[in-house]
């Protein structure tokens, strides 16, 4: 069965309160649950690839909702419904799959985080903020200050600059890199409209050579790239997106077996998929 311990609290933590609460996005296209870690939860925070500073951003986040919690013993899941994410870095919007916010047990679904931030490069601890209907009570329980297994894993996001690798998570509750989002942040983030979106990879994992297909709103000219974990660019292409489906061919060549993030972008706009490799 699967479990995540959390904390309930009727109050918010002081860091919690403390901070910026980050902006949820509007008009950001849906992402596409393609389901999380069988364990529940969401995917660990080093498969979640680095922001570049001052360049566009937009990735999908999978999680699988859990069925029970410890508190005070077992309770059995219901529900969840996402209320807010805290310390997310300046410039940067959230969404998710459902208009309502709200996941029954075992469903799947994905955190979409998006938009272009200049904040410090480094790790920020994210704080999400939930409210949790269990053991069949029509009243809802605030959560925060995630746990999993006596692990801290509220979603660790990291910024890189430009030049630079993305630092290794640190999951520590006390980690001397977690880092506090700026308090002036950019607006009107919430009408950035994706000129990409479907980004898929098949077969994913990929042993020999695979099709990335993605949906363009107009004909473009765009940037491909594929990079490894700590954030370097192994291979980069110019292609031209016609308006509608679009599939591109790519092969394995030399890349080492391991995790890799596709993105597509234009300057302007972008989104990132994560593929592997295998031997």
């Amino acid at each position: 069965m699967k479990k995540i311990i959390f904390t309930l609290s009727l109050l918010f933590s002081v860091f919690f309160s403390a901070q910026l609460l980050a902006q949820a996005c509007g008009s950001v296209p849906a992402c596409t649950p393609q389901g999380g870690p069988l364990s529940g939860g969401f995917d660990e925070s080093s498969t979640i690839p680095c922001a570049v500073q001052d360049s566009a951003y937009n990735y999908s986040a999978q999680f699988t909702m859990f069925t029970t919690f410890n508190f005070q013993g077992s309770q059995v899941v219901d529900s969840i419904e996402f209320v807010s994410i805290d310390n997310l870095p300046c410039g940067l919007c959230w969404s998710v799959n459902k208009p309502n916010k709200r996941y029954v047990a075992s469903e799947d679904g994905c955190l979409n985080i998006r938009g272009t931030t200049n904040d410090a490069a480094g790790q920020y601890k994210l704080a999400i903020a939930l409210n949790a209907w269990i053991n069949g009570n029509t009243n809802a329980f605030p959560v925060s200050a995630t746990l999993f297994d006596g692990t801290d894993i509220r979603i660790i996001f990291r910024v890189k600059t430009a030049a630079g690798t993305c630092v290794t998570v640190d999951t520590a509750a006390n980690a001397p890199g977690n880092l506090t989002a700026s308090i002036s942040c950019n607006t009107g983030v919430s009408d950035l409209i994706s000129e990409f979106s479907s980004l898929r990879i098949t077969p994913n994992p990929i042993n020999s050579n695979s099709v990335v297909s993605f949906t363009s709103t107009e004909i473009l000219f765009c940037t491909m790239r594929i990079s490894d974990v700590t954030g370097k660019i192994v291979v980069s292409q110019e292609i031209e997106a016609k308006q509608g489906a679009n599939s591109i061919a790519i092969e394995k060549n030399d890349l080492a077996a391991g995790v890799y993030f596709l993105s597509l972008t234009d300057g302007k706009n972008a989104t990132t998929t994560r593929f592997y490799v295998t031997d």
